[in-house]
């Protein structure tokens, strides 16, 4: 596993210069470091303003007229935007490097970067050039402000009072061009001097060799690690290397090196210490982390507010002009932190920021090519203590760069188990804090290892638990296969189940014999992917051979004897489902009774034969298409209630339109028996999101589509219904729904009595399965599979597309309010092309209703409304019956053996209930 040493040494040609820029020197740039290898090419020392051209709009004005000259330093008489000098290099050598160096001095905080900022009295900032303020662009057409050809611009500066250097480097690429160094829109408070262009070869960094050696050495000096692992690493090799680069060697070999020292740590780490952020990619504070809220950035607690889009790194908030540091809290932090139960050891946290005073002073800027350094960051540890205040184990404090970041690697030895914050602050520095042009800090790359005296770290504990979850599901299959086949009820498939049984109970004994250490010699960090281990990628490791030989069949087995048996099963279904029809109170006169009676009959026989024979295709046939004839006979029976026994009480299908009634200054829509009137109607479409009418139809494009189906808008529509005496009869109240993309609004409808109030209500989002509060009579939430965590297909159909198609019959849900006042009790039944959905039966308070209202909420159009037909409320004829006293919905699971006694559907009845029961989960019939 060593690592090559790679080194090289470079001779380098040395020259005495008596210039600024001397030859031997080295110089940072944003380029790089470079050393000077000859005398200047170019100097000008601003005696005067010879060899500057002037770059003015307007014509005639002189370099004089922009620029004074005193004490060899030039300073801007006029800062007009756009206007300023150049100066002009011809390199001999168009592959050559050269370094462009000059001095400037200004008023503190403020940044000469690809815009100038001035600060005023209040502590705003004003731009005073739109273009580049410092400008070094080469190009081919030798002409200045042509866009072809290389930028090199500022890479943060700020100035102070003093004399600053900066330097930037030209690396030639061959192609021949004419450079221009320009300054342009300097305000008067801003001089430059000393101007000078000198041959330069690129040199190694030490800047990143020296982020890379804190790097290599917090790791290796966090432990005692044994020589011997470190050896077997190349790691003491590699950072002596590191740490020996330096003049004379190249860029190229510095980055070699550092790519090595990289590889070593990615796969030293993972293999030696624990990662407490495994497993959580938004933990890392990396990208797509989505658009964050409530303060917080995964398992992350966030100082003020955070903005982060997909593909971005977090921003910690970004606060626009006119805001001084943290939304105008100059002294409070901008970060995140997180707390973690961690184990005494060794603990190295890693991570990256940056940030910026926005430039320049508006609202719709927010590159930042034109930040300021404003802030310094301190990533820390801190112990948390119940009872007294926290212990600060160690913190790291480095400035932050507007466009680079910054790596924090903070070391701590953890004296004691127990709960610790980690985390990092960025804080605004003094000079900056008055400045009113908005600020920002990101943050990324997160990473908290540990290690502590424990045989095994996190990761190869992790790969242990997966194997034994492997072995752990085999042998529970294992005991589900018997379970299988000792039980009764089960009738088809029992030899194939069988057969696997007894090929996979030797495999599951052999790996339940494994020791820990046997499973962790397995282990292979860079294989081993927890969330792909029973895939390819962990082929080779036991948690992969497990999952093949103990798991995999066992799992199919049981899973193709459940599906068989479940074909079977579906029988007794279907007969089910006929039984309870028979016994709807609702179907009391339907005269198809006996005809159901005999094709229930016929079914059992079939399902008694089948249970006699085994899995076959044809049985399988044979078996639906016996359910498929039986539940065409129990739709049929469902249809068999003579006229006679229906009274229609109303009908409303708004094919006729509305109209507006002179009388009562409101539309309103009339049907059989009943009148439908709005609070709120319109004849076309509202134009504007708060006008939320009623309509009929939708009015799209000047042409109406969807006629003769009611568009629900906010506020109700009510209709009339005459008061009668229901006596043991049965109200049913059906309609017809569409919903389209209703997020955070409800609908629904009431049935209301003479006095106003309700009789039964739903009022619920249909999107996202809640009901408004006191608006659940039917109980729909108790149901199983019914509504809530967003699971709402089996009972209503939502369309998220829009207005087109949402009246299709696809997204139809046809609702049925079904209201026994013989029985006193109500269910609702709800049929969609997902299939047929009946709620369990509650209490009815048998109130007489005399209104229909629908309604809505909509507070916002959005194309977020729905639609609603075809009400018809009828009463029909059912017999005298006791009724259920005490009634009581009780989950299927809970009354399976209690010695209580139910019906059909599912309600706890007296023990002298007559007709088709449930008790202990057998049916009987009571006489």
């Amino acid at each position: 596993m060593k690592r090559r040493i790679i080194l090289a040494f470079m001779a380098m040609c040395v020259a005495v210069s008596g210039f600024a820029l001397e030859n031997g020197e080295f110089v940072y740039t944003p380029q790089g470091r470079f050393l000077i290898i000859g005398a200047n090419v170019e100097n000008n020392n601003f005696a005067d303003l010879s060899g500057w051209t002037a770059i003015t709009a307007t014509e005639g004005k002189t370099l004089e007229d922009l620029f004074i000259v005193a004490d060899n330093a030039a300073s801007s008489i006029d800062a007009t935007i756009g206007e300023g000098m150049y100066y002009k290099f011809e390199p001999t050598d168009a592959s050559a490097t050269y370094v462009v160096s000059y001095k400037i001095k200004g008023p503190v905080a403020t940044s000469i970067r690809k815009n100038l900022t001035a600060v005023t009295g209040d502590g705003k900032s004003t731009t005073t050039n739109l273009a580049n303020v410092v400008r070094v662009a080469g190009n081919t057409d030798r002409v200045y402000g042509s866009t072809e050809g290389e930028l090199i611009a500022n890479t943060g500066e700020e100035l102070t009072e003093d004399w600053q250097t900066f330097s930037y480097a030209i690396q030639g690429d061959g192609t021949s061009r004419t450079w221009f160094i320009s300054f342009t829109g300097m305000a008067t408070t801003i001089s430059i001097a000393d101007l000078q262009i000198a041959p330069a070869i690129q040199v190694a960094d030490l800047r990143q060799r020296d982020a890379m050696v804190e790097k290599m050495e917090a790791y290796k000096n966090c432990y005692e690690w044994s020589k011997n692992l470190l050896d077997d690493f190349g790691f003491d090799e590699n950072l002596e290397a590191l740490k020996a680069m330096g003049d004379t060697n190249s860029q190229d070999e510095l980055v070699e090196v550092i790519n090595t020292c990289q590889e070593i740590i990615d796969d030293f780490v993972p293999r030696n210490m624990d990662d407490f952020l495994t497993g959580n990619k938004a933990n890392y504070l990396g990208n797509n982390l989505g658009k964050i809220s409530n303060g917080k950035l995964g398992d992350w607690t966030n100082f003020g507010r955070a903005y982060c889009s997909s593909g971005d790194y977090p921003d910690l908030g970004h606060y626009q002009a006119s805001n001084t540091w943290n939304n105008g809290s100059p002294d409070n932090p901008m970060g995140v932190s997180r707390q973690f139960d961690l184990p005494a050891g060794s603990c190295v946290f890693s991570i990256e920021s940056r940030a910026a005073v926005r430039e320049p002073g508006c609202k719709q800027t927010w590159n930042l090519d034109e930040g300021m350094r404003p802030a310094y960051g301190v990533a820390y540890i801190v112990k948390i203590n119940e009872d007294a205040d926290p212990d600060t184990i160690v913190s790291v404090v480095k400035d932050l760069q507007p466009i680079n970041y910054t790596p924090f690697v903070v070391v701590a030895k953890l004296e004691a188990d127990g709960q610790y914050e980690i985390g990092l602050k960025t804080y605004c520095k003094d000079t900056h804090k008055a400045l009113k042009v908005g600020s920002v800090t990101y943050v990324k790359d997160a990473r908290i290892y540990g290690k502590n005296d424990n045989k095994y770290n996190q990761a190869q504990l992790s790969y242990e638990a997966d194997v034994l979850e492997q072995i752990s599901t085999g042998s529970n299959a294992l005991a589900k296969a018997a379970e299988y086949l000792g039980s009764s009820e089960y009738f088809w498939g029992k030899n194939d189940l069988k057969a696997s049984v007894e090929a996979v109970t030797p495999e599951v004994e052999k790996y339940e014999a494994y020791t820990q250490d046997q499973i962790i010699e397995t282990f292979d960090a860079n294989a081993y992917v927890k969330d792909n281990r029973t895939k390819t990628a962990e082929e080779g490791l036991l948690v992969y051979e497990v999952y093949v030989n103990a798991v995999r069949d066992i799992l199919a087995a049981n899973k193709k004897f459940e599906a068989v048996n479940d074909t079977l099963n579906s029988m007794q279904s279907v007969i089910d489902n006929a039984e309870a029809a028979l016994a709807m109170r609702v179907y009391d006169a339907a005269i198809g009774k006996e005809a159901l009676k005999v094709a229930i009959e016929k079914t059992r026989d079939i399902q008694t034969a089948m249970k006699a024979t085994d899995y076959s295709e044809e049985n399988v046939a044979a078996i639906k298409a016996a359910n498929a004839e039986l539940d065409e006979v129990i739709e049929t029976f469902k249809t068999t209630i003579p006229e006679s026994s229906i009274a229609e009480i109303i009908s409303l299908d708004f094919e006729q339109g509305a109209a507006l009634n002179d009388e009562t200054g409101k539309y309103e829509t009339t049907g059989v028996n009943t009148s439908m009137e709005y609070s709120y109607f319109s004849e076309t479409t509202p134009g504007t999101s708060s006008d939320l009418p009623f309509e009929i139809g939708l009015d799209k494009n000047g042409e109406k589509v969807c006629n003769g189906v009611l568009r629900v808008g906010n506020g109700s529509g009510t209709a009339t219904i005459p008061a009668m005496d229901y006596g043991t009869n049965i109200l049913k109240v059906s309609m017809d729904w569409w919903f389209v993309r209703l997020t955070g609004k409800y609908v629904g409808f009431d049935l209301v009595d003479e006095n106003n109030e309700r009789v039964v209500g739903l009022y619920f989002s249909p999107y996202d399965g809640t009901f408004a509060s006191g608006y659940d009579d039917f109980a729909l939430d108790a149901c199983d599979g019914n509504i809530g965590n967003n699971s709402i297909s089996k009972f209503f159909i939502g369309n998220t597309t829009g207005d087109d198609g949402s009246c299709a019959d696809n997204n139809k849900t046809h609702m049925e309010a079904i209201l026994d006042y013989g029985e006193k009790s109500m269910y609702l039944v709800s049929i969609t092309p997902n299939g047929t959905f009946t709620s369990d039966k509650v209490e009815f308070n048998c109130k007489v209703p005399t209104q229909f209202v629908v309604k809505s909420n909509y507070t916002n159009y959005n194309g977020r409304r729905c639609w609603f037909d075809n009400l018809k409320i009828q009463s029909i004829t059912a017999g005298a019956t006791e009724p259920i006293t005490g009634v009581e919905t009780i989950k299927a699971t809970d009354k399976v053996n209690d010695g209580a006694i139910y019906n059909l559907a599912g309600q706890k009845v007296d023990k002298d209930y007559k007709g088709l029961l449930i008790k202990n989960g057998k049916k009987m019939i009571q006489k």
